[in-house]
């Protein structure tokens, strides 16, 4: 009997140590799927903006060229956050784990639905995320096809492409939008009081709703700060739309025939067609001849593929912050559908300080502050549509 107590006992005190011992069963990864628009990686604007959110911000991840990740050191995950969120800093963004990126790249408008649906049947996300205005149609469609998986649709509600009447909600699908009126207009104002000639340009990609409502806060806000080089109705600004976000030949182009004109500020709101503004501002001499560009979307000052030298400020739209938002809410289990609209107000949009301070006074800075706040408390609301007869109807303020 003492023998078998015994046993019993070293029995009992293996399987304690065992379990003691036992290894826990890593936690099951979270798939987030990204379908990009033809603009792709490497855009250094909207697509860009769209995966950092997810593969850095979110997953802490780093990509290889050629596909795979490598993990993101705290170093680096800093520096981005102090490079493209330094207004976010109150977010409280950090890495949320176990969050597994899988983009698929758009080379055409007929991949979109193929991609979305690859990533909802054969990868099995928790999310997709449509990444633009052109991917609205494509994104409904796979949502009402997969009820179960999560959507995010970035720039757009969809609609009717007949009646243009808006689609019935689906529970399973959140539309972020951007009110990119806002620091068009702030970004407006800055080039108001920066031109030298009076003449400023802007270039648009494709005239999409939220490239228009860029164009149309941009004309308000030189309309405020520069009535002679508004024009009547807008008609001193050079406004050219490439009709492309990937032609960056075309806005070469297009820069180089309004700097032959006299213009020494230009605005784009162009995706990667708008590198080549940076490339003909560049060549033309760039601050020293008085020529300064506006990046859009993301802080282009910080590219050093770009003109960081020639960037006089950006129109900040934090895609990057949406998606980080719309993962956690994964996470977080407080995804809902419908559509959230980001603003100045909390953190959505702004501007990015750049050069500014080497070409306005403390003032003029001080004014562009002075209207920020305006916007935020609705004292200015900055028009969206940018037709002549919208902006020109509308009234800037007199006092700032």
């Amino acid at each position: 009997m003492r023998k078998l107590l015994s046993v019993l006992l070293v029995v009992a005190l293996v399987a304690v140590v065992f379990t003691g011992c036992k290894k826990e069963e890593p936690a099951t990864a979270i798939k987030i799927g990204l379908v990009t628009d033809v603009g792709g990686r490497g855009d250094q604007s909207f697509n860009d903006s769209a995966m950092r959110g997810l593969e850095t911000w979110a997953a802490k991840k780093a990509y290889v060229q050629g596909g795979g990740y490598s993990d993101l050191s705290d170093a680096d995950y800093a520096k981005s956050l102090e490079d493209y969120a330094p207004d976010l800093t109150d977010k409280g963004i950090v890495a949320i784990p176990n969050i597994q990126p899988v983009i698929l790249e758009s080379k055409s408008q007929e991949d979109y639905i193929p991609n979305l649906t690859k990533l909802a049947a054969d990868e099995g996300c928790t999310m997709i995320i449509g990444v633009g205005f052109m991917l609205s149609d494509a994104v409904y469609t796979v949502a009402k096809e997969y009820p179960g998986t999560k959507f995010m649709l970035i720039d757009a509600v969809p609609a009717d492409p007949v009646t243009y009447a808006p689609l019935p909600d689906l529970p399973n699908l959140v539309c972020y939008l951007f009110k990119e009126e806002q620091c068009g207009y702030l970004v407006g104002a800055i080039a108001g009081m920066a031109t030298k000639t009076n003449k400023i340009g802007y270039i648009g990609g494709v005239p999409v709703p939220p490239v228009n409502r860029y164009q149309a806060g941009f004309l308000a806000g030189i309309k405020t700060t520069n009535p002679t080089a508004f024009g009547k109705n807008g008609a001193a600004v050079s406004q050219v739309y490439a009709n492309s976000f990937i032609d960056q030949p075309k806005g070469k182009q297009i820069a180089q025939t309004q700097i032959a004109s006299g213009a020494d500020i230009l605005f784009h709101a162009a995706g990667a067609t708008g590198n080549g503004m940076f490339e003909a501002i560049k060549e033309a001499g760039g601050p020293g001849k008085g020529l300064w560009g506006i990046g859009v979307d993301v802080d282009m000052g910080k590219n050093p593929n770009l003109y960081p030298d020639g960037t006089l400020t950006c129109a900040i739209k934090h895609v990057d912050y949406s998606v980080y938002m719309a993962t956690k809410s994964i996470v977080d289990n407080t995804f809902t559908g419908g559509v959230i609209t980001l603003s100045l107000l909390d953190g959505g949009v702004g501007w990015a300080a750049d050069h500014v301070g080497d070409v306005l006074s403390a003032a003029q800075i001080a004014q562009i502050e002075n209207l920020r706040q305006m916007i935020i408390a609705g004292t200015v609301t900055p028009p969206e549509d940018p037709a002549p007869a919208a902006v020109g109807a509308w009234v800037a303020p007199t006092s700032y």
